[in-house]
């Protein structure tokens, strides 16, 4: 039969600082299959080298290693991996059980990086097979020292491994503990098991069929003492490099990243609460602005989508020309599908009732015409007024009658007693003759309003005819993008502007109109959402920097882990996923603290919040962005590192 491993030449040597270090030298070695093998030397002779080399945790400088029949000195690392997982089983000195893990979970873990799933009942017959079918539940922690080692004996044996490699299996055992062990490790030899250990103890190479002795990284003698238990094959076919995860993997990865962060609750809470308190302070201006706009746009009416406005423009670099009586009167007669057009008026003025006063927008209104009463309207949509709107009748007689609203009525008056009552707009009187509700812009800030008759405002308030505003009416919502056309069409005539000369004056429609205050909120939201983005920065920097000092405390579990079949790619993903949970945690938590916020806010400026899918989206969105971009650093480093090492640190 062909060797199951063949040695030929391998040189390994080993550089720290200044100093070199020949750990084996020219080495040659044939083991067949079914043999129980000690490598037994002195500390520092090369045996536990060698045995790394055999196990794929190393790689030789010099020289050819070939396993199962198959040259394996340059294979990739993922084949690397694949080979430890499926073919070799190691057992450590130091036992390395996952803590705080059960004995049936730290036997299932190399079948986890084999991509053929995991076998609950195959971990349990190898748990029986070391005789701890009854530990299966334990945790490492309640486990005696040959407890462990024999757990460690049943996680080698789960894949079906073809050698088993033992790296001083007894050293740190009492004599009961050893006797144990090297009584299970016999037993599986005599079964037909290839086995080699590593070890000091002539008792642990007496019980061996062949002892190979090795000094200064050379092996001076080799003897068998006993043919092999019961021949078994010396070639196989390596398994492929595995590609993508199983189910399997992905949910040992997620139980770990729980796990982990569970187990260090406050550095996770700490950790957690910069992304919560960015994504909370994004998600509270988010559903605050979304809850605005929408209120903006559910108090528009039929009305406001009819009406086109008239105004100066500003930022021409010219002198603004004013909007005047004369360009109404051009409105008026060169729009001819506007229903009617309307001067307004609009400043901000002193407003009293008796010891009370206030400063608030006072707009003016031409009134109702008798067909507007009749059929239900009025110059503010679809607000209810307590009471009723002027009269075109008032307007033309300068009544000294006024509209207010809500929030006017809070600052004047006790609850409910505006209507019918005086106020005095610029120490002129007038008589509040309706009380309408807040616009929801209105509401927000509290701001006051007060409408009066146009003609009275022209004459007894401002003494002037200068206009803000000229507020046209088409027939029909449809209409008022062509009757906008008209008024542009009749202005520049009026205004005698030449055709390449822009236009002195602005005319837009309501939904102009909310483009622009949408375009404003988009400005002013960036500039919120950049301040709300230094929390999420930070709290990124703190992802990064508990991962890096978790990567360092866990780096025996990531020799472990890649020395039973775990990938590069494994261990980068399985720290990646942890950061991404810590920031799914943090979004989460975030989430619902900005939409606390946003209703807490509701009660100060009156605003529904509104929390949408899309909301929702960016903020996961965005916390999985933060925990894979900071935590990558840390999930690379974790995942370069070299097994021996790893498990070697202290």
């Amino acid at each position: 039969m062909p060797p199951l491993i063949d040695i030929r030449g391998v040189s390994k040597t080993y550089e720290t600082g200044a100093f070199r270090v020949e750990a084996l030298k020219n080495v040659s070695l044939s083991i067949t299959a079914g043999e129980l093998v000690a490598l037994v030397g002195p500390s520092g002779s090369g045996k536990s080298t060698l045995l790394h080399i055999m196990g794929f945790l190393d790689r030789p400088d010099a020289g050819e290693y070939y396993f199962a029949g198959h040259p394996t000195a340059r294979l990739p690392e993922g084949r690397l991996a694949a080979i430890r997982s499926r073919l070799v089983g190691f057992i450590f000195q130091s036992f390395h059980l996952l803590k705080r893990t059960s004995a049936r979970d730290n036997v299932l873990l190399p079948m986890v990086y084999t991509g053929l799933g995991t076998s609950a009942g195959k971990a349990l017959d190898c748990l029986r097979l070391v005789g701890l079918s009854d530990r299966e539940k334990h945790k490492s922690n309640e486990l005696s020292g040959g407890q462990c080692q024999r757990v460690a004996i049943a996680r080698a044996l789960v894949n079906d491994p073809l050698v088993i490699m033992a790296d001083e299996p007894t050293g740190n055992l009492d004599a009961v503990s050893r006797k144990e062990v090297m009584q299970a490790i016999t037993g599986l030899n005599a079964a037909g098991q290839t086995v080699i250990i590593v070890t000091h103890d002539d008792e642990v190479a007496a019980a061996a069929g062949r002892v190979v002795r090795l000094k200064d990284g050379e092996i001076v003698s080799d003897e068998t003492r006993r043919p092999p238990a019961r021949a078994g094959a010396g070639t196989a076919e390596l398994p492929p490099a595995r590609l993508g995860f199983s189910p399997s993997e992905f949910a040992e990865q997620l139980r770990v990243a729980f796990k982990a962060i569970w187990s260090h609750k406050m550095r996770s809470a700490l950790t957690v609460l910069g992304i919560l308190i960015g994504v909370g302070a994004i998600i509270s201006l988010m559903t605050i602005s979304e809850g605005f706009m929408k209120d903006m746009l559910s108090n528009t009416s039929e009305e406001d989508a009819r009406t086109i406005v008239v105004s100066t423009r500003y930022g021409s670099g010219k002198s603004p020309r004013p909007v005047t009586m004369a360009d109404l009167e051009t409105v008026k007669a060169g729009v001819p599908l506007a229903e009617k057009a309307t001067p307004v008026i609009n400043r901000v003025l002193k407003v009293s009732a008796a010891e009370r006063n206030t400063r608030g927008s006072v707009t003016t209104e031409e009134g109702l015409t008798p067909a507007d009463a009749a059929a239900g309207r009025n110059p503010l949509g679809n607000l209810k007024i307590n009471g009723r709107f002027f009269t075109d009748g008032e307007n033309l007689a300068r009544a000294r009658v006024a509209v207010i609203n809500e929030s006017m009525e809070k600052k004047l008056f006790s609850a409910g007693d505006g209507l019918n009552s005086e106020i005095r707009i610029n120490d002129v009187a007038f008589t509040v003759i309706g009380v309408a509700e807040n616009k929801k812009g209105e509401g927000m800030v509290g701001w006051p309003v007060a409408y009066i008759p146009f003609n009275t405002a022209a004459k007894r308030v401002l003494g002037s005819a200068k206009l803000d505003q000229i507020s046209i009416l088409a027939a029909t919502p449809g209409d008022a993008p062509e009757a906008r056309v008209q008024a542009i069409n009749a202005l520049r005539a009026a205004h005698r502007l030449r055709e390449d000369a822009p236009d002195d004056f602005d005319v837009r429609t309501s939904e102009a109109g909310i483009k622009i205050f949408k375009d404003v909120m988009a400005k002013l939201s960036l500039v919120v959402y950049s301040i709300a983005g230094i929390s999420l920065l930070v709290g990124g920097i703190g992802i990064m920097n508990i991962m890096l000092v978790s990567v360092t405390e866990r780096t025996r579990e990531i020799g472990l882990r890649k020395a039973l079949g775990a990938r590069n790619a494994d261990i980068l993903i399985q720290f990646l996923v942890e950061a991404v949970v810590l920031c799914l945690i943090g979004g989460g938590l975030g989430i619902g603290l900005g939409f606390g916020l946003a209703w807490g806010a509701y009660f100060l400026i009156k605003v529904t919040p509104a929390l949408g899918a899309g909301t929702i989206a960016f903020a996961f969105g965005f916390s999985t962005f933060i925990g894979v971009g900071f935590g990558f650093w840390p999930a690379m480093r974790a995942a370069m590192l070299d097994p021996i090492e790893a498990l070697r640190y202290e």
